[in-house]
């Protein structure tokens, strides 16, 4: 299992809040956190960002920017209204249509 100071650095490396960081924290434990949010913002204000690691870029017609982990994404709407999510690192998401991403999330990117 990988160490709460580690995933501490790697929360950091991702621009996240302590905030949000715990709230991450406490799903990737599967709910079950080893210690308490105090323990966890200590960690977390004494560890530094992660090294970013080279990301390999996938063919994607970027329309949007993903403000919450900083990267280019396509988003596509289908017919049935579920919002598909193509990020440049090659993973993939989506959203259904009753629970879409908040306003700020993703910046539409100028078209040219």
């Amino acid at each position: 299992m990988i160490s709460a100071s580690d995933l501490a650095s790697e929360y950091k490396r991702r621009g996240y809040d302590k905030f949000y960081a715990w709230d991450k924290f406490i799903i990737d434990r599967s709910l079950q956190p080893e210690m308490n949010a105090k323990e966890f913002y200590d960690i977390f204000e004494t560890v530094t960002a992660a090294q970013e690691q080279e990301k390999q870029k996938v063919n994607i017609v970027a329309t949007h920017f993903d403000n919450l982990i900083k990267e280019n994404c396509q988003l596509t709407t289908r017919g049935d209204g579920v919002i598909e999510v193509v990020w440049e690192s090659g993973h993939t998401g989506s959203y259904p249509p009753y629970c879409l991403p908040s306003f700020d999330r993703f910046i539409a990117l100028a078209t040219k």
